[in-house]
């Protein structure tokens, strides 16, 4: 087990590179930015990265582990971690987005427009430039917690009816639909008032959220609907706040507002471990590519960094 520190901030998010030997954390408040450790060094001084504005998601490394990037407004910024150089491609077509997603690879982004446009957008790199390959209306749809799968095949989303004076109040649903043409695949049930993120697993079929002490999991077939949940509690009776798939798919880490991260069997949903760490409330995880390290963030800027089995 070891423990590292970024400052007085709280951890929204947690990437390992792909050999294992990197962590990344992005964070907020006494500094908003993204740390970098070389978990090979002895020395526990991380390389801070400062953002512009929000960060937006999508942090994560190249393949070849060289270059860290994540999303800002309007905007995407690359560490080169040989070289030591930042740069930034700007994305002035999503300059009026209110929300962002951002396939692994990089090589989908899903936007979300309100005024004037009322619009989700697909786009995908050509060159320097983002072209947009498909555009669905949103005037009359209400669209939160738009996250895409590993392989950026497939995204999902909640969605509510925005019509009405009361749209508010309005059910909402879930719905997976193909990331390269925005063409729908299926559609469940969502019987919670607020909506939570959603995670795909490594296969893309499943896909789970959560909604204060439970999760939700929804198979997910080729085509069809995905039906209602099932609906897994949170023994401690403490809300969970962030989810992360083993990367063989059999182990889902949920962190809890507490200083416990939970682990469960992704083919039954029995719990089958959990991992206290005295670190206040926890608000980020990651599993490490190769399955042998596992990360979790809290509120005050610590992260702790521990050995697991598949």
């Amino acid at each position: 087990m070891r423990v590292l520190k970024a400052d007085e901030s709280e951890v929204l998010d947690l990437a390992f590179s792909p050999d294992g030997r990197a962590l990344a954390a992005a964070v907020t408040a006494d500094f908003d930015g993204v740390y970098l450790w070389n978990l090979d060094s002895a020395a526990t001084v991380p390389v801070r990265l400062e953002t512009e504005g929000a960060y937006r998601g999508g942090l994560g490394f190249s393949t070849d582990n060289r270059s860290l990037g994540w999303l800002e407004p309007a905007a995407r910024r690359v560490y080169d971690r040989d070289e030591r150089v930042m740069s930034r491609a700007s994305f002035e077509v999503l300059r009026n987005t209110h929300g962002i997603a951002q396939s692994p690879d990089g090589a989908r982004v899903i936007s979300q427009h309100g005024l004037p446009d009322y619009a989700l957008n697909g786009w995908r790199p050509e060159g320097d430039e983002w072209v947009r390959t498909w555009s669905l209306s949103t005037a009359e749809l209400a669209v939160e917690s738009v996250t895409l799968s590993d392989d950026g095949r497939l995204f999902a989303m909640l969605t509510r009816s925005a019509v009405g004076d009361r749209w508010a109040s309005n059910p909402r649903r879930v719905e997976v639909r193909d990331a390269a043409t925005g063409a729908l695949r299926g559609v469940g049930e969502y019987p919670y008032t607020y909506a939570e993120p959603l995670l795909f697993s490594p296969d893309g079929r499943q896909l789970v959220g959560f909604n204060d002490m439970t999760l939700l999991v929804w198979p997910v077939p080729d085509v069809g609907a995905l039906g209602a949940p099932r609906l897994v509690r949170n023994d401690s009776r403490k809300q969970f706040t962030a989810l992360a798939y083993h990367p063989t798919g059999r182990r889902l880490y949920a962190t809890s507002n507490d200083t416990t991260v939970h682990v469960f069997d992704t083919e039954n949903w029995n719990w089958v471990g959990r991992f206290t760490w005295h670190l206040g409330r926890l608000k980020a995880v990651a599993v490490s590519p190769d399955g042998t390290l596992a990360a979790a963030g809290g509120d005050k800027g610590d992260i702790v960094i521990w050995d697991v089995d598949g």
